[in-house]
Parts: structure tokens; sequence; C-alpha cells
């Protein structure tokens, strides 16, 4: 059975998938555990929270929610 899924959404999920994307690649986040003995543990860093709260912020845009509170904002 196929599942019908709100093209909006599949839009919605899509855009935020690449900005997940783009943002670990640009701030290095590696989602695996963190291990100091790590080859490349040197190469990773924690994001600042400036970079944490951009990330949000844009997130919470893609997915319809107003970008300073997370509530959703319906259509306008």
């Amino acid at each position: 059975m196929a599942m019908n899924i709100d093209p909006e959404r599949q839009r919605r999920l899509r855009e935020l998938a690449e900005l997940h994307a783009r943002w670990q690649s640009a701030h290095q986040v590696d989602d695996a555990e963190f291990t100091p003995e790590g080859a490349d543990s040197a190469n990773r860093r924690s994001p600042s929270p400036q970079a944490q709260r951009e990330y949000l912020r844009r997130a919470r845009e893609i997915m319809g929610l107003d970008p300073d509170t997370g509530h959703y904002r319906g259509t306008e």
C-alpha cells in the first residue's frame, strides 16, 4: 500500500534535509559518537551557539513555524 503524504510536507522535509546536510558540512558536525582517539577528531568541533540558533530559525521557517517561537503559524 502506497503512503499518501502531502506533497507540501514532502517538499518541506526535503528542504529541511538539505539544510541539515549543508549545515553539518559547514560546521563539520558528525552524528557519530565523538571519541578523542578518532582519526578525525581534531577536525570536529561544536558549532557556535549563534550557528545553532540560525539553523533552528531556518528549520522552523522551512516547516512553516514561527522562526522565533516555534509555534505553528498556519496558512497566511
